[in-house]
């Protein structure tokens, strides 16, 4: 599933190129990408005619903003992609689900071989309606993440985004103090952290030469601060490196490039190879049918 930094590439892509452009139409050739809807018509009718105002992201969604303060939102599920397209002539790739025509020319494709992913328009809160936002983002000191949460009530829910929100070592303290939880679950529960998943935990894990299953409420003020210095900058290298695409080759970004940071991942995916710091072989483990990696002598 693409986490935050391949999500970021996108958006990143996106922002350089579609701002400022209007939806002219919008073909739906699979309802399921649009199950929020009723019908793909009345996706259709929220999209069209709109010019994209801006490109943001919060977690693993893309948020593109609407001349109508609406928010088109993409969730790339397990094996989305976005694809940028010249113009109707240029072969579609299979499974694509929906095709955004730019009254400037081009077309923005959603692709999705297992759909599980989705598109829908958040009308944003109803008159009178309280939108609650998690407890988790609330402490966040600045960025844009509460302002998007109060606009889009359908990801009010997620925890702090290491980006978008702005969130010290020491608030960061008082959530994993506040659990007797694993490290990775965690990391990888969109309710407390949003963005981060299977690969960027055991990065993230290794980096701050933390195990997974520590659990959170165990960690001295020294591994917290070194935990949440490892999120900001494994993150951000895998931004630099345009995400990590594996050996299903699913993830690329909007001109179908990879990404390159698979090529400096320390632990996962590497089970049996020495590691690159104490030439110990990194072992997998299974917890909750997903696999994680990790070296055993520099994680503790």
């Amino acid at each position: 599933m693409p986490e935050l930094p391949e999500v970021e590439t996108i958006r990143a892509s996106l922002a350089r190129d579609i701002v400022g452009k209007k939806i002219k139409a919008v073909s739906v050739t699979n309802g399921r990408v649009v199950r929020r809807h009723k019908t793909a018509k009345e996706f259709r009718a929220l999209a069209e005619g709109h010019s994209i105002r801006s490109v943001e992201r919060l977690g693993k969604n893309l948020l593109l903003g609407l001349d109508n303060a609406t928010y088109l939102i993409v969730h790339l599920g397990m094996s989305g992609q976005l694809l940028r397209a010249k113009g109707p002539k240029d072969p579609k790739p299979k499974h694509t689900h929906v095709v955004m025509t730019f009254a400037q020319g081009g077309e923005l494709r959603y692709v999705d071989p297992r759909t599980f992913g989705e598109l829908y328009v958040s009308k944003g809160p109803v008159e009178g309606q309280e939108v609650v936002i998690s407890k988790f983002a609330r402490l966040s000191i600045g960025g844009d993440g509460l302002a998007l949460r109060k606009a889009v009530p359908e990801l009010a829910h997620l925890g702090i985004d290491p980006f978008v929100d702005q969130i010290g070592w020491d608030r960061f303290a008082a959530v994993l103090r506040s659990r007797s939880t694993a490290l990775k679950a965690v990391l990888t529960d969109q309710e407390i952290m949003a963005g981060i998943g299977n690969i960027y935990a055991d990065e993230i894990l290794f980096a701050a030469g933390l195990r997974f299953d520590r659990e959170s409420e165990s960690l001295s003020t020294i591994e917290i601060r070194r935990l949440h210095r490892a999120i900001a900058e494994v993150l951000t290298d895998a931004i630099k490196h345009g995400g990590s695409t594996l050996d299903d080759e699913q993830f690329v970004d909007p001109d179908g490039q990879p990404g390159t940071f698979q090529n400096f991942h320390q632990v996962y995916n590497r089970e049996g190879l020495a590691c690159f710091h104490c030439r110990q072989p990194i072992m997998r483990e299974t917890v909750r049918g997903r696999s994680t990696f990790y070296c055993v002598k520099c994680e503790s």
